[in-house]
């Protein structure tokens, strides 16, 4: 294909989704809070937001939490979700307000399910905690396909050293494997190149783009944070599986 024809296909494409948002969602149409049109299906294959093939996606997939509120996961399942990764709550907070109705709406959905952790820990005891803290909300009585992840972002984890990073990590993952649970770590390229170089689990990458270039034991891209789904009050973050 010509570069000019390609270029009108793009611009059709993102001009004709961003009209359909903002005629179906006036209200999050603004410059505040926006729709990034694509992160989708076009023509059977899953496109960035500017309609370009997202190469090696195989899956396209949504994180929530209580932030979402009440979900219709029955739409969630017929927009072309085939996977979700559940907030569990956290060690300081309890157990997500949200978790156990979304647990079992997902299931009920068919939709497979995983889990995550913001995690908070300083030391290895901490992370073992937060790692029994998410089995627990695992064996509740429905299938957890997906894998279970840590989540390593925020200052009070950012003042920790690689070292002290990476003892966690492999702590929470030990503890998920133990009990026959995939385990994965979830952080923004940035900090996968500069402070958990050393990690050997699989990867979920935050890297809000049009590309997600870090392929190192990656298995998931977080590609937006401003993505629409049927049946979810306003925006959602979009993921992708390799």
């Amino acid at each position: 294909m010509k570069y000019g024809k390609l270029a009108k296909t793009v611009t059709a494409f993102a001009l004709l989704i961003t009209l359909a948002f903002v005629e179906a969602h006036p209200a999050y149409a603004t410059t505040v809070d926006y729709y990034d049109p694509g992160y989708a299906r076009f023509n059977g294959v899953f496109v960035n937001n500017w309609g370009v093939p997202i190469e090696g996606a195989l899956k396209r997939g949504m994180d929530v939490s209580m932030y979402q509120g009440d979900i219709d996961w029955n739409l969630v399942a017929g927009d072309d979700i085939q996977f979700v990764f559940l907030r569990t709550g956290s060690l300081m907070s309890g157990v997500d307000p949200c978790f156990q109705k979304n647990i079992a709406g997902a299931t009920k959905a068919g939709i497979p399910v995983g889990l995550y952790i913001k995690s908070y820990a300083t030391d290895t005891e901490l992370a073992r905690l937060e790692a029994e803290f998410c089995v627990s909300c695992a064996m509740q009585g429905y299938p957890v396909t997906y894998p279970i992840v840590i989540d390593i972002e925020g200052d009070s984890l950012a003042a920790l050293s690689n070292d002290q990073l990476l003892a966690n990590i492999n702590a929470f993952c030990e503890v998920v494997s133990s009990y026959g649970y995939k385990p994965m770590v979830y952080a923004s390229k940035s900090w996968f190149q500069t402070k958990l170089s050393g990690v050997k689990y699989q990867k979920w990458v935050a890297q809000y783009s049009d590309v997600n270039d870090y392929t190192n034991n990656r298995k998931f891209w977080q590609a937006t944070s401003h993505g629409h789904v049927n049946g979810v009050e306003g925006r959602v973050d979009i993921d992708f599986e390799y």
